[in-house]
């Protein structure tokens, strides 16, 4: 089964686009962050609202503004200044005051779970009455790329929280008592405001406190965290996130309210995917996303991204379709000869009706390799319906 949704899409495209708009400028402007409205003025510039007379007029009004802003006024957050390395060189954390987490999938019961996570939130007062309390810390795990990070993105686009996410190689510092400082202050800057606070690569500060490879700065960086995690505030969200689970100490696993295991898209999955990414553009069929699903067994979420902005860049540079592109792309990765190959050839001639030299130019190779390609794939079907 498969889950796709979002709260608030940060696509203003809908009747309500220019009224949405607007709310968000203001909520992100009175929070006091000067990149986040540049930010969302970009977003403004490349998905005009609805309701818009004249669109390019808009465009180059918002882009005026935005060149016209001194650019050295940067507003705070909340009530106190991001922290900083030791030698003030750069922040240690990003904040995002609005976070995006728009095409979002996966499985039915991690969604549930996050569903849970906002219903909880509409309904905070009812649980705090109940003496209930809320989920405060989340801990997600799984293989890289399969949208743990996004997942905080969504999290706090949803709960319409600014996202503060924690590089962990600034943090965990080289100079031996800084890196707890560091933990410290960036909890404290979190708990100043209501806040989604991600935790990214956690294992790298929270070992198993028996690990002897560490140093004993981090094993004491791990109680700070035991800490922090039973205080953190219900206003707030926390949420680390590690492809390592194993590594992390067993007592800081259990501190959290809500530990969830993120797995690689099964087939649904990567179909919806792929139908998010298909949503905005013209000229991808239900074949194409069908056979593109298929070519990309074991792949993850990034991974699926990643090839589609290329396929879309390519198609545009090209002057191309998008559906041959994408599957050209995506057929590049099945081993170079054998039947796999030669049973690509063959869907891509009779679901995609691509001649064989239009195969050819997607995939680089010749046409005769895939007209002999495709002749052996048909003489396998014709043989295995024989048997």
């Amino acid at each position: 089964m498969v889950s796709v949704t979002a709260e608030s899409s940060k696509s203003y495209h809908g009747s309500d686009g220019l009224e949405r708009a607007v709310v968000d400028l203001v909520r992100v402007g009175v929070q006091g962050h000067g990149a986040g409205v540049r930010q969302l003025a970009s977003r403004l510039i490349r998905s005009v609202p609805a309701g818009v007379a004249d669109v390019e007029s808009f465009r180059d009004a918002v882009h005026q503004a935005m060149a016209n802003g001194s650019g050295s006024a940067e507003l705070r957050y909340a009530s106190g200044s991001v922290p900083m390395e030791a030698d003030g060189a750069r922040p240690l954390v990003d904040v995002d005051p609005l976070p995006s987490g728009d095409g979002l999938v996966l499985d039915d019961a991690v969604m549930s779970e996050l569903n849970e996570v906002l219903l909880e939130r509409r309904r905070a007062d009812d649980l705090r009455r109940a003496g209930a309390g809320l989920t405060r810390t989340l801990l997600l795990s799984g293989p890289p790329g399969v949208g743990k990070t996004m997942t905080a993105h969504w999290l706090a686009q949803s709960l319409r929280l600014p996202l503060v996410s924690l590089d962990l190689s600034s943090v965990v510092s080289s100079y031996l008592g800084t890196s707890g400082r560091n933990v410290k202050s960036v909890v404290d800057y979190a708990k100043s405001g209501p806040c989604v606070l991600l935790l990214d690569e956690f294992d790298a500060i929270a070992k198993r406190r028996d690990d002897d490879s560490d140093i004993g700065e981090l094993k004491r960086i791990v109680n700070v965290i035991l800490v922090e995690l039973d205080r953190w505030p219900d206003t707030s969200l926390l949420i680390a996130a590690t492809n390592h689970p194993q590594l992390l100490d067993k007592a800081i696993q259990r501190r959290f309210d809500r530990r969830l295991v993120l797995s690689l898209p099964a087939g649904r999955q990567r179909r919806a995917i792929f139908d998010s990414l298909a949503a905005n553009v013209s000229g991808v069929d239900g074949e194409a996303l069908a056979l593109a699903t298929e070519l990309t067994s074991g792949w993850t979420s990034s991974d699926l991204a990643r090839a589609w902005s290329l396929a879309h860049r390519r198609s545009i540079l090209n002057d191309s379709s998008l559906a041959n592109e994408l599957v050209g792309e995506l057929a590049r990765h099945v081993d170079d000869s054998g039947p796999d190959r030669d049973k690509v050839f063959l869907r891509m001639r009779e679901r995609l009706e691509m001649s064989n030299r239009q195969i050819a130019a997607a995939l680089g190779v010749s046409h005769p390799t895939v007209a002999a390609g495709i002749k052996r794939a048909e003489g396998a079907h014709v043989g295995s319906a024989g048997r």
